[in-house]
């Protein structure tokens, strides 16, 4: 008894067995790593149910467990696993009081372990310390528990674990701070486990905890003591304090889980919704919850922006500004929007399709890292424009411009060989320039050092932004097309655009007129002294590659 006591307590994974390799006992860390139930296995064949092989590809026999045990250097793995890089084994004899063999004790130990956060030392004083395995070893492990889960009456879970705002750590105190903080979390996670529960380091800040025959309310509980210890953590680095929480994505795994890849979506699915609630906390994939209903139409957006990018599925295409004032500086000018479309299951997507999921998941800065790269790379391929009077907007989202990181990769592409930063302007909108103020300001003024020009885009929505205008050195405006799109039947829209615009002028900065469709606007704003005018009457979005700038700067009267 004392003896299946002491088995079953450690954190390691045994299985014992008797002279003929007949299965004894399997301890709780064991069944976990081998997604196993002890009553399946009992009396069975260790050789038929596992098939363990040498180093050699062999299959292995009793008798190489005998020179295991005897340490004659033989080494047997599980192929089931992943192979050699699976699961090891290596084998005690078992004795009795007479120093006579009558089993082995074989050990099961992970081969692969994740070298940012092992060994932690985490272990309760007296106890053997537990790794933390990589993404490989986790997947492999989770389409076990599925499995089993299709062919038993067993339910396990998945709990997906996310450190909340680990990049204000990373950008505020650097990478080294920032993977301290995942090995302090890891350590605290693991003193919160059980033996057999097993966790692995799935991303930069991203964990994942196996739980096997558990129900909802014991995944849950685990879920919130993990939730719970994370807010004790108190992390200081370079003078900085920061709090630390998790938000985690608990999901059951039963005889309706299809595989593990769709128990890893819905996990996904699930920690986004914990971090849409106030982070801090848990949240459960329910496949009734609507509010889940809706991520997951989100979520496929992301695999789908993701691949995108991976891919080089963007396109750049631009959009004609035409000049409306005779007699102006800008009545040659070519001026041109560069918007990006995505490619998508043969379909060429428009921003108001990808855009939302993007901004909602934080995928923006890489879409517009890509939008800038891509343009600037196209510039240096046609020396010819940087003669020409053209000018060439390149929006930029609030997420972006939160990232130093980003800001600096805007000015390197800015000094690039052949680039000239006079043909370059800016969008940001209205919104995130009042929301990011004094950032938006910093950025303004290194661009326009460099010679670069910025416009604010979407202007008119929040009039309290009046006080702000003046304050910020944008040199257009751009009246929002809510006001435009019909100013010729609404009086009040007209209103609006011509104060928008009086106000502008006033401040020495030049107007443009978004959402243009009928020539009866186009009159409206001449007579109310509007400089440009964008919209799809003025001409529709073409590829880049087919930009020509012979066009006439000026819209004609006809």
């Amino acid at each position: 008894m004392w003896a299946t006591w002491v088995l079953g307590s450690l954190h390691k994974g045994m299985v014992c067995l008797d002279l003929e390799g007949n299965v004894q006992l399997v301890n709780a860390a064991a069944e976990s790593l081998l997604a196993v139930g002890a009553s399946d296995v009992i009396e069975q064949d260790f050789f038929s149910a596992f098939e363990p092989r040498r180093s050699d590809g062999e299959v292995a026999s009793l008798a190489d467990l005998q020179q295991l045990a005897e340490g004659q250097g033989c080494t047997l793995y599980l192929p089931q696993f992943g192979g050699k890089d699976g699961l090891l084994g290596c084998a005690i004899p078992l004795t009795d009081e007479h120093r006579q063999v009558r089993g082995f004790a074989l050990e099961i130990q992970q081969s692969h372990v994740d070298e940012v956060v092992k060994p932690t030392g985490s272990a309760p004083e007296g106890g053997d310390d537990a790794f933390i395995t990589t993404r490989r070893v986790f997947e492999r492990r989770l389409e076990n528990l599925v499995d089993d889960a299709l062919t038993s009456s067993r339910t396990h879970a998945l709990l997906y674990i996310d450190i909340d705002q680990f990049r204000v750590v990373n950008d505020t105190s650097g990478h080294t701070a920032g993977d301290k903080l995942v090995q302090i979390v890891a350590a605290s996670l693991e003193n919160e486990l059980l033996v057999g529960d097993e966790i692995s380091r799935l991303g930069g800040d991203e964990f994942g905890v196996l739980l096997s025959n558990v129900d909802t309310f014991e995944a849950k509980a685990v879920a919130n003591r993990l939730v719970k210890a994370a807010k004790k953590i108190k992390f200081h680095w370079g003078g900085i304090s920061h709090n630390v929480s998790i938000s985690i994505g608990v999901v059951l795994i039963n005889d309706r889980s299809v595989d593990q890849g769709t128990v890893m979506s819905q996990a996904d699915i699930a920690v986004y919704s914990a971090k849409d609630s106030g982070r801090g906390r848990l949240h459960l994939y329910d496949e009734q919850d609507q509010q889940l209903h809706q991520l997951h139409t989100d979520m496929d957006w992301v695999h789908r922006i993701h691949h995108a990018l991976s891919k080089n599925e963007f396109r750049l295409v631009s959009e004609k500004i035409i000049a409306l004032q005779h007699g102006g500086a800008d009545e040659d000018i070519h001026y041109q929007e560069i918007l990006v479309r995505m490619h998508s299951n043969g379909e060429l997507l428009r921003p108001g399709q990808f855009m939302p999921a993007a901004e909602r998941f934080g995928l923006m800065p890489q879409i517009d890292r890509w939008v800038i790269k891509n343009f600037f790379d196209f510039l240096q391929s046609r020396p010819d424009i940087s003669k020409q009077n053209a000018l060439f907007s390149i929006n930029i989202s609030g997420q972006s411009l939160c990232e130093e990181s980003f800001l600096e990769f805007v000015y390197r592409y800015l000094q690039r060989p052949g680039i000239n930063p006079q043909l370059i302007c800016f969008e940001i909108t209205e919104t995130v320039a009042i929301t990011n103020f004094k950032v938006v300001c910093d950025f303004i003024a290194r661009v326009h050092e460099l010679g670069g020009r910025f416009a604010l885009d979407d202007f008119g929505t929040g009039m309290s932004s009046f006080g702000y205008l003046q304050e910020l050195p944008v040199d257009f405006v751009k009246i929002d097309g809510l006001f435009v799109h019909d100013m010729d039947t609404n009086d009040i829209h007209e209103a609006m655009v011509r104060s928008i615009n009086d106000i502008s002028r006033v401040l020495g900065k030049r107007t443009i007129a978004e959402f243009v469709e009928r020539p009866a606007i186009i009159e409206r704003l001449r007579k109310l002294g509007v400089d440009f005018a964008q919209g799809h009457y003025l001409g529709m979005p073409t590829p880049l590659d087919q930009l020509q700038l012979g066009w006439p700067g000026l819209l004609g009267d006809g």
